[in-house]
């Protein structure tokens, strides 16, 4: 009797675990970059209550995390692509009333519907986060075009269009 109480209540648990969704790697289907919102593809399947396997549901209108302080006008953009795999992270509060600035009438925690995509999640390393590594820099790349920030300075490679003024403190062996 006692066995049969604590099977219903690991049941009971594991019917609210499965329906709680934390984190899952995606892929970015659609992006518009006017709204900052992604349609996302969760990778894998999940398991209905009533056991049966189903693929995860594209979720719409998902805010993507890019670097930036909005209160200083500073940003690192990079194009956000179809196709490009993210981390999808499911918020625990209801995203609608950040999003839209007003009050939640539900309490969806932890549900898709309150997704945020966390682009370039990767399942293999790349040349640029190799030279990175192994030494200690920024490496910021397109193509054959790279800016690499390290300890001992700034390194361009490729074609640079300034625009704007150029000052120097220093000496410039010119």
């Amino acid at each position: 009797m006692l066995q049969e109480f604590v099977d219903q209540v690991e049941k009971a648990a594991r019917s609210v675990m499965e329906e709680m969704h934390t984190a899952i790697p995606g892929k970015i289907t659609a992006f518009n970059p006017g709204t900052g919102q992604a349609t996302v593809k969760p990778y894998g399947t999940f398991t209905t209550g009533a056991g049966k396997k189903m693929a995860y549901p594209t979720v719409t209108g998902v805010p993507v995390i890019i670097p930036q302080c909005p209160s200083a006008n500073v940003q690192i953009a990079f194009p956000i692509m179809p196709g490009m795999d993210c981390l999808i992270i499911v918020s625990e509060q209801e995203l609608d009333a950040w999003l839209g600035g007003g009050e939640s009438e539900n309490d969806m925690r932890f549900d898709l519907t309150n997704a945020i995509a966390l682009p370039g999640l990767s399942n293999k390393g790349s040349t640029a986060l190799q030279e990175a590594c192994a030494t200690e820099s920024i490496i910021v790349s397109n193509s054959g075009t790279k800016l690499c920030v390290s300890k001992s300075g700034i390194e361009i490679t490729g074609n640079l269009d300034v625009k704007g003024n150029i000052s120097c403190t220093g000496s410039y062996p010119g």
